[in-house]
Protein backbone atom coordinates (compact mmCIF):
# COMPACT_ATOMS: atom_id res chain seq x y z
CA UNK A 1 0.00 0.00 0.00
CA UNK A 2 1.18 3.30 -0.94
CA UNK A 3 0.09 6.87 0.37
CA UNK A 4 -0.31 9.78 -2.42
CA UNK A 5 1.79 12.79 -0.86
CA UNK A 6 -1.03 15.28 -2.56
CA UNK A 7 -3.80 12.96 -0.97
CA UNK A 8 -2.13 11.26 1.81
CA UNK A 9 -5.48 9.95 3.29
CA UNK A 10 -5.87 8.50 0.38
CA UNK A 11 -4.80 4.97 -0.61
CA UNK A 12 -4.23 3.17 -4.00
CA UNK A 13 -2.98 -0.39 -4.77
CA UNK A 14 0.88 -0.68 -6.17
CA UNK A 15 1.27 -2.75 -9.05
CA UNK A 16 4.99 -3.87 -7.66
CA UNK A 17 3.12 -6.00 -5.13
CA UNK A 18 0.63 -8.52 -7.39
CA UNK A 19 -1.80 -10.31 -4.97
CA UNK A 20 -0.88 -14.23 -5.28
CA UNK A 21 -3.13 -16.59 -6.29
CA UNK A 22 -5.07 -18.62 -3.20
CA UNK A 23 -3.84 -22.17 -3.14
CA UNK A 24 -7.21 -24.53 -3.29
CA UNK A 25 -5.07 -27.82 -4.17
CA UNK A 26 -2.68 -30.26 -2.64
CA UNK A 27 0.29 -30.98 -3.33
CA UNK A 28 1.50 -34.58 -2.13
CA UNK A 29 4.85 -35.74 -1.70
CA UNK A 30 6.17 -39.06 -3.07
CA UNK A 31 8.48 -39.66 -0.37
CA UNK A 32 5.44 -39.86 2.30
CA UNK A 33 3.57 -42.51 -0.22
CA UNK A 34 6.97 -44.75 -0.51
CA UNK A 35 8.10 -45.19 3.12
CA UNK A 36 5.79 -47.61 4.58
CA UNK A 37 6.66 -49.88 1.21
CA UNK A 38 10.15 -49.37 2.22
CA UNK A 39 10.11 -49.89 6.03
CA UNK A 40 8.45 -53.06 4.74
CA UNK A 41 11.46 -54.39 2.87
CA UNK A 42 13.92 -53.25 5.74
CA UNK A 43 11.11 -55.70 7.45
CA UNK A 44 11.63 -58.56 5.05
CA UNK A 45 15.03 -58.38 5.00
CA UNK A 46 15.70 -58.33 8.59
CA UNK A 47 13.57 -61.60 8.98
CA UNK A 48 16.01 -63.38 6.26
CA UNK A 49 19.24 -61.88 8.15
CA UNK A 50 17.73 -63.53 11.36
CA UNK A 51 17.76 -66.75 9.60
CA UNK A 52 21.03 -66.75 8.29
CA UNK A 53 19.57 -65.70 4.55
CA UNK A 54 21.55 -63.11 2.80
CA UNK A 55 19.52 -60.11 0.92
CA UNK A 56 18.18 -60.53 -1.94
CA UNK A 57 20.84 -59.10 -5.22
CA UNK A 58 19.95 -56.98 -7.80
CA UNK A 59 22.60 -56.37 -10.73
CA UNK A 60 22.88 -53.44 -12.78
CA UNK A 61 24.08 -52.86 -16.04
CA UNK A 62 25.22 -49.62 -17.18
CA UNK A 63 26.67 -49.05 -20.90
CA UNK A 64 25.99 -45.65 -21.64
CA UNK A 65 26.94 -42.23 -20.11
CA UNK A 66 23.03 -40.79 -20.22
CA UNK A 67 22.60 -38.54 -17.61
CA UNK A 68 19.57 -40.02 -16.34
CA UNK A 69 20.67 -43.51 -16.61
CA UNK A 70 23.52 -42.98 -14.54
CA UNK A 71 21.63 -40.68 -11.98
CA UNK A 72 18.97 -43.27 -11.85
CA UNK A 73 21.65 -46.14 -11.55
CA UNK A 74 23.34 -44.47 -8.56
CA UNK A 75 19.72 -43.56 -6.82
CA UNK A 76 18.97 -47.17 -7.08
CA UNK A 77 22.15 -48.16 -5.25
CA UNK A 78 21.53 -45.72 -2.58
CA UNK A 79 18.21 -46.81 -1.99
CA UNK A 80 18.47 -50.39 -2.13
CA UNK A 81 21.88 -50.29 0.47
CA UNK A 82 19.91 -47.80 2.99
CA UNK A 83 16.64 -50.90 2.76
CA UNK A 84 19.55 -53.15 3.21
CA UNK A 85 19.31 -54.58 0.15
CA UNK A 86 22.50 -55.68 -1.74
CA UNK A 87 22.97 -53.98 -5.02
CA UNK A 88 26.21 -54.93 -8.14
CA UNK A 89 26.44 -51.98 -10.84
CA UNK A 90 28.12 -53.67 -13.79
CA UNK A 91 29.53 -51.24 -16.31
CA UNK A 92 29.92 -52.46 -19.70
CA UNK A 93 32.32 -50.49 -22.00
CA UNK A 94 31.21 -51.92 -25.32
CA UNK A 95 26.83 -51.96 -26.05
CA UNK A 96 27.25 -54.93 -27.88
CA UNK A 97 28.22 -56.79 -24.62
CA UNK A 98 25.14 -56.38 -23.16
CA UNK A 99 23.44 -59.02 -24.10
CA UNK A 100 26.16 -61.95 -23.00
CA UNK A 101 26.44 -60.21 -19.56
CA UNK A 102 22.50 -60.21 -19.42
CA UNK A 103 22.57 -63.90 -20.55
CA UNK A 104 25.39 -64.17 -17.55
CA UNK A 105 23.23 -62.17 -14.72
CA UNK A 106 19.99 -64.43 -15.97
CA UNK A 107 21.78 -67.87 -15.31
CA UNK A 108 23.66 -66.53 -11.95
CA UNK A 109 21.89 -68.34 -9.33
CA UNK A 110 23.06 -65.70 -7.12
CA UNK A 111 21.16 -62.97 -9.08
CA UNK A 112 17.89 -62.80 -8.20
CA UNK A 113 17.27 -59.02 -9.97
CA UNK A 114 18.38 -57.47 -12.91
CA UNK A 115 17.64 -54.10 -13.94
CA UNK A 116 19.23 -52.28 -17.28
CA UNK A 117 19.41 -48.41 -17.82
CA UNK A 118 18.18 -47.84 -21.06
CA UNK A 119 18.75 -46.20 -23.68
CA UNK A 120 21.36 -48.50 -25.01
CA UNK A 121 20.86 -48.66 -28.64
CA UNK A 122 17.89 -46.20 -28.63
CA UNK A 123 15.66 -47.15 -31.06
CA UNK A 124 18.47 -48.27 -33.47
CA UNK A 125 17.03 -51.10 -36.05
CA UNK A 126 17.58 -54.68 -34.54
CA UNK A 127 17.86 -57.81 -36.84
CA UNK A 128 16.34 -59.61 -33.46
CA UNK A 129 13.02 -57.16 -32.94
CA UNK A 130 12.00 -53.65 -33.52
CA UNK A 131 14.60 -52.10 -31.90
CA UNK A 132 18.26 -53.64 -29.83
CA UNK A 133 16.68 -52.26 -26.47
CA UNK A 134 13.43 -53.77 -27.24
CA UNK A 135 15.36 -57.41 -27.59
CA UNK A 136 17.41 -56.77 -24.60
CA UNK A 137 14.09 -55.99 -22.63
CA UNK A 138 12.80 -59.47 -23.56
CA UNK A 139 15.92 -61.30 -23.20
CA UNK A 140 16.15 -60.27 -19.24
CA UNK A 141 14.41 -63.90 -17.44
CA UNK A 142 10.63 -63.50 -15.96
CA UNK A 143 12.51 -65.06 -13.11
CA UNK A 144 15.22 -62.03 -12.83
CA UNK A 145 12.67 -58.81 -14.34
CA UNK A 146 12.08 -56.79 -11.64
CA UNK A 147 11.33 -53.58 -13.96
CA UNK A 148 8.19 -56.02 -14.84
CA UNK A 149 8.92 -55.50 -18.99
CA UNK A 150 9.98 -59.03 -20.61
CA UNK A 151 7.53 -60.08 -22.92
CA UNK A 152 5.96 -62.44 -20.42
CA UNK A 153 5.23 -60.14 -18.35
CA UNK A 154 3.77 -57.57 -21.11
CA UNK A 155 1.40 -59.91 -22.25
CA UNK A 156 0.05 -61.06 -19.45
CA UNK A 157 -0.89 -57.76 -18.40
CA UNK A 158 -2.53 -56.86 -21.28
CA UNK A 159 -4.15 -59.90 -21.26
CA UNK A 160 -5.01 -58.83 -17.80
CA UNK A 161 -3.43 -62.48 -16.23
CA UNK A 162 -2.37 -61.87 -12.85
CA UNK A 163 -0.70 -64.99 -11.66
CA UNK A 164 1.96 -67.16 -13.67
CA UNK A 165 2.69 -70.96 -12.39
CA UNK A 166 0.60 -69.83 -9.20
CA UNK A 167 2.84 -66.94 -8.43
CA UNK A 168 1.51 -63.27 -8.32
CA UNK A 169 3.14 -61.42 -11.80
CA UNK A 170 5.74 -58.50 -11.69
CA UNK A 171 4.45 -55.35 -12.79
CA UNK A 172 6.51 -52.77 -14.22
CA UNK A 173 7.79 -50.58 -11.52
CA UNK A 174 6.53 -47.04 -12.53
CA UNK A 175 3.32 -47.79 -13.71
CA UNK A 176 2.92 -49.73 -10.87
CA UNK A 177 4.03 -46.26 -8.49
CA UNK A 178 1.57 -44.69 -10.27
CA UNK A 179 -0.97 -47.40 -9.40
CA UNK A 180 -0.03 -46.92 -5.30
CA UNK A 181 -0.08 -42.98 -5.73
CA UNK A 182 -3.57 -43.67 -6.95
CA UNK A 183 -4.66 -46.20 -3.84
CA UNK A 184 -2.96 -43.51 -1.29
CA UNK A 185 -5.26 -40.69 -2.60
CA UNK A 186 -8.87 -41.07 -1.22
CA UNK A 187 -11.67 -41.55 -3.01
CA UNK A 188 -9.84 -42.58 -6.22
CA UNK A 189 -10.06 -46.73 -5.79
CA UNK A 190 -13.14 -48.12 -3.48
CA UNK A 191 -11.51 -50.54 -1.19
CA UNK A 192 -15.34 -51.73 -0.69
CA UNK A 193 -16.06 -53.03 -4.13
CA UNK A 194 -13.85 -56.33 -5.48
CA UNK A 195 -10.74 -56.50 -7.18
CA UNK A 196 -10.75 -55.40 -10.87
CA UNK A 197 -13.75 -52.74 -10.20
CA UNK A 198 -11.96 -50.50 -7.80
CA UNK A 199 -11.69 -47.55 -10.24
CA UNK A 200 -15.22 -48.21 -11.68
CA UNK A 201 -16.64 -44.84 -12.98
CA UNK A 202 -13.37 -43.07 -12.60
CA UNK A 203 -12.00 -41.42 -16.60
CA UNK A 204 -8.38 -41.43 -16.54
CA UNK A 205 -6.11 -39.41 -19.62
CA UNK A 206 -2.97 -40.79 -19.38
CA UNK A 207 -0.26 -38.25 -21.96
CA UNK A 208 1.99 -41.13 -22.95
CA UNK A 209 2.17 -44.42 -24.81
CA UNK A 210 5.56 -45.63 -24.13
CA UNK A 211 6.16 -49.34 -23.53
CA UNK A 212 8.06 -48.75 -20.47
CA UNK A 213 5.08 -46.47 -18.89
CA UNK A 214 1.96 -45.24 -21.16
CA UNK A 215 0.95 -48.71 -22.21
CA UNK A 216 1.56 -50.90 -19.32
CA UNK A 217 -0.13 -48.05 -16.98
CA UNK A 218 -3.37 -47.58 -19.28
CA UNK A 219 -3.60 -51.45 -19.02
CA UNK A 220 -3.51 -51.78 -15.26
CA UNK A 221 -6.26 -48.69 -14.71
CA UNK A 222 -8.01 -50.37 -17.20
CA UNK A 223 -7.80 -54.01 -15.61
CA UNK A 224 -9.08 -52.19 -12.59
CA UNK A 225 -12.15 -50.84 -14.51
CA UNK A 226 -11.32 -47.50 -15.25
CA UNK A 227 -12.14 -46.18 -18.43
CA UNK A 228 -8.76 -44.62 -19.59
CA UNK A 229 -7.49 -42.40 -22.59
CA UNK A 230 -4.02 -43.00 -24.01
CA UNK A 231 -3.22 -40.08 -25.98
CA UNK A 232 0.51 -40.03 -28.01
CA UNK A 233 1.80 -38.20 -30.76
CA UNK A 234 -0.49 -38.93 -33.59
CA UNK A 235 -3.52 -40.84 -31.84
CA UNK A 236 -5.89 -41.04 -29.09
CA UNK A 237 -6.78 -44.88 -27.45
CA UNK A 238 -9.49 -46.16 -25.17
CA UNK A 239 -8.85 -48.79 -22.82
CA UNK A 240 -11.59 -50.12 -21.25
CA UNK A 241 -12.10 -52.50 -18.16
CA UNK A 242 -13.65 -55.38 -20.82
CA UNK A 243 -10.18 -55.19 -22.26
CA UNK A 244 -10.80 -53.83 -25.52
CA UNK A 245 -8.45 -51.00 -27.07
CA UNK A 246 -10.48 -48.63 -29.71
CA UNK A 247 -8.94 -46.03 -31.50
CA UNK A 248 -10.66 -42.51 -31.32
CA UNK A 249 -11.77 -40.70 -33.95
CA UNK A 250 -11.02 -37.05 -34.97
CA UNK A 251 -13.38 -35.73 -32.43
CA UNK A 252 -11.69 -37.19 -29.61
CA UNK A 253 -9.28 -34.52 -28.87
CA UNK A 254 -6.53 -34.14 -25.74
CA UNK A 255 -8.86 -31.41 -24.56
CA UNK A 256 -12.03 -33.58 -24.54
CA UNK A 257 -10.34 -36.52 -22.50
CA UNK A 258 -8.89 -33.87 -19.73
CA UNK A 259 -11.90 -31.54 -19.05
CA UNK A 260 -13.86 -35.05 -18.93
CA UNK A 261 -10.93 -36.79 -16.58
CA UNK A 262 -11.22 -37.21 -12.96
CA UNK A 263 -7.25 -38.68 -12.87
CA UNK A 264 -4.72 -37.26 -15.63
CA UNK A 265 -1.17 -38.79 -15.64
CA UNK A 266 1.55 -36.36 -17.71
CA UNK A 267 4.42 -38.41 -19.05
CA UNK A 268 5.52 -36.03 -22.00
CA UNK A 269 9.55 -36.27 -22.53
CA UNK A 270 10.44 -32.57 -23.48
CA UNK A 271 10.74 -29.54 -21.33
CA UNK A 272 8.41 -27.80 -24.14
CA UNK A 273 5.32 -29.38 -23.51
CA UNK A 274 2.95 -28.05 -20.42
CA UNK A 275 -0.60 -29.52 -19.94
CA UNK A 276 -3.26 -26.23 -20.46
CA UNK A 277 -4.38 -25.89 -17.09
CA UNK A 278 -7.85 -24.44 -18.07
CA UNK A 279 -8.90 -28.24 -19.11
CA UNK A 280 -8.35 -29.60 -15.50
CA UNK A 281 -11.78 -30.07 -13.83
CA UNK A 282 -12.10 -29.47 -9.79
CA UNK A 283 -11.42 -32.23 -7.88
CA UNK A 284 -9.01 -33.67 -10.07
CA UNK A 285 -6.07 -36.07 -9.22
CA UNK A 286 -2.79 -34.79 -11.61
CA UNK A 287 0.02 -36.90 -11.65
CA UNK A 288 3.55 -35.90 -13.30
CA UNK A 289 6.06 -39.46 -14.43
CA UNK A 290 8.02 -37.01 -16.64
CA UNK A 291 11.79 -35.89 -15.57
CA UNK A 292 9.94 -32.52 -16.84
CA UNK A 293 7.46 -30.42 -15.03
CA UNK A 294 4.73 -31.10 -18.03
CA UNK A 295 2.40 -28.78 -15.79
CA UNK A 296 2.70 -25.18 -13.97
CA UNK A 297 2.07 -25.90 -10.39
CA UNK A 298 1.21 -22.63 -9.42
CA UNK A 299 -1.67 -22.61 -11.59
CA UNK A 300 -2.88 -26.00 -11.09
CA UNK A 301 -2.36 -25.52 -6.88
CA UNK A 302 -5.12 -22.58 -7.90
CA UNK A 303 -8.41 -25.17 -8.63
CA UNK A 304 -10.84 -26.30 -6.20
CA UNK A 305 -10.01 -29.62 -4.98
CA UNK A 306 -7.16 -30.74 -6.86
CA UNK A 307 -4.63 -33.19 -5.80
CA UNK A 308 -1.03 -32.55 -7.53
CA UNK A 309 2.00 -35.51 -7.47
CA UNK A 310 4.65 -33.45 -9.20
CA UNK A 311 7.39 -36.12 -8.83
CA UNK A 312 6.97 -40.41 -8.97
CA UNK A 313 10.60 -41.27 -8.38
CA UNK A 314 10.65 -42.36 -4.68
CA UNK A 315 7.54 -44.96 -5.20
CA UNK A 316 9.13 -46.05 -8.31
CA UNK A 317 12.40 -47.22 -6.52
CA UNK A 318 10.22 -48.37 -4.08
CA UNK A 319 8.10 -50.75 -6.32
CA UNK A 320 11.58 -51.44 -7.54
CA UNK A 321 12.73 -53.21 -4.71
CA UNK A 322 8.74 -54.72 -4.19
CA UNK A 323 9.51 -56.45 -6.92
CA UNK A 324 12.78 -57.91 -6.23
CA UNK A 325 11.75 -58.96 -2.75
CA UNK A 326 8.85 -61.07 -4.82
CA UNK A 327 11.02 -62.34 -7.40
CA UNK A 328 13.84 -64.19 -4.59
CA UNK A 329 10.17 -65.10 -2.54
CA UNK A 330 8.89 -66.69 -6.01
CA UNK A 331 12.00 -68.17 -7.59
CA UNK A 332 14.82 -68.38 -4.57
CA UNK A 333 14.14 -68.36 -1.55
CA UNK A 334 13.44 -71.82 -0.64
CA UNK A 335 16.86 -72.62 -2.97
CA UNK A 336 19.02 -69.74 -0.65
CA UNK A 337 17.28 -71.07 2.38
CA UNK A 338 19.63 -74.24 1.74
CA UNK A 339 23.12 -71.89 1.58
CA UNK A 340 23.32 -71.90 5.60
CA UNK A 341 26.68 -73.47 5.67
CA UNK A 342 27.88 -70.73 3.47
CA UNK A 343 28.35 -72.78 0.70
CA UNK A 344 27.25 -71.81 -2.86
CA UNK A 345 24.89 -74.69 -3.94
CA UNK A 346 22.01 -73.45 -4.56
CA UNK A 347 21.79 -74.88 -8.17
CA UNK A 348 22.94 -78.72 -6.72
CA UNK A 349 19.84 -78.23 -3.99
CA UNK A 350 17.46 -77.49 -6.84
CA UNK A 351 18.55 -80.30 -9.06
CA UNK A 352 18.68 -83.02 -6.16
CA UNK A 353 15.40 -81.87 -4.86
CA UNK A 354 13.92 -82.58 -8.52
CA UNK A 355 15.72 -85.88 -8.81
CA UNK A 356 14.37 -86.78 -5.59
CA UNK A 357 10.89 -86.43 -6.19
CA UNK A 358 11.24 -87.96 -9.86
CA UNK A 359 13.48 -90.08 -10.62
CA UNK A 360 11.32 -93.27 -9.97
CA UNK A 361 8.20 -91.34 -11.18
CA UNK A 362 6.93 -93.90 -13.95
CA UNK A 363 6.74 -96.92 -15.01
CA UNK A 364 8.65 -96.61 -17.66
CA UNK A 365 11.70 -95.34 -15.94
CA UNK A 366 11.79 -98.54 -13.57
CA UNK A 367 11.36 -100.80 -17.11
CA UNK A 368 14.25 -99.16 -18.60
CA UNK A 369 16.56 -99.53 -15.54
CA UNK A 370 15.81 -102.57 -14.89
CA UNK A 371 16.66 -103.95 -18.72
CA UNK A 372 19.86 -101.56 -18.67
CA UNK A 373 20.61 -103.53 -15.36
CA UNK A 374 20.09 -107.02 -16.31
CA UNK A 375 22.40 -105.99 -20.47
CA UNK A 376 24.72 -105.08 -17.93
CA UNK A 377 25.05 -108.17 -16.13
CA UNK A 378 25.28 -110.52 -19.32
CA UNK A 379 27.75 -108.42 -20.36
CA UNK A 380 30.22 -108.43 -17.25
CA UNK A 381 29.39 -112.61 -17.18
CA UNK A 382 30.71 -112.80 -20.42
CA UNK A 383 33.47 -110.63 -20.10
CA UNK A 384 34.65 -113.22 -17.34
Amino acid sequence: IKYSKKHPTTTIMSSEAPVPKPILGVCVDAGAIAKPFRDEIKKRVKELTEKGIEAPLLVGLLANNDPAAVKYAEWTGKSCRNDGLRYELRNISDPLDVERALIDANEDPRVHGVIVYYPIFGQVESFSGESQDDYLRDTVSYKNDVEGLCHTYRTNLFRNKRFIEGKKCVLPCTALSVVKILESVEGVYDANLPVGKRLEKQVVTVINRSEIVGRPLAAMLANDGADVYSIDIDSIFRFTKNGRLTKCDASVTPESCVRQSSIVVTGVPTKAYRLPTEWIKKHTVVVNVSTFKNVDKEELLGIEGVTYIPQVGKVTVAMLERNLMRLFENYRNDADAQEGDGEDNTGVVVEQKQASSSSWGSPMQIYTAATVTVLLALTIARSK
